[in-house]
């Protein structure tokens, strides 16, 4: 998890506790966003790993 997001999620706690039960929900729902993405960044980034193996392969294997 990066910098910018620990920093983002320890805010939103705090405003989940300042804001009573609605703001909570909506806060908690704020996160839940926040999470998935990191989630998805992480698989894009691995996703775009596996592809640069991958050309790096066939490139090597066009060459032979």
């Amino acid at each position: 998890m990066s910098i910018e997001l620990d920093i983002a999620l320890r805010k939103i706690n705090q405003l989940q506790l300042e804001d009573g039960d609605l703001g909570a929900e909506y806060w908690h729902q704020v996160e839940l966003l926040l999470r998935e993405a990191q989630q998805y960044r992480v698989r894009a980034e691995v996703a775009e790993k596996k592809l640069r193996l991958i050309r790096t392969f066939l490139e090597e294997h066009e060459k032979a």
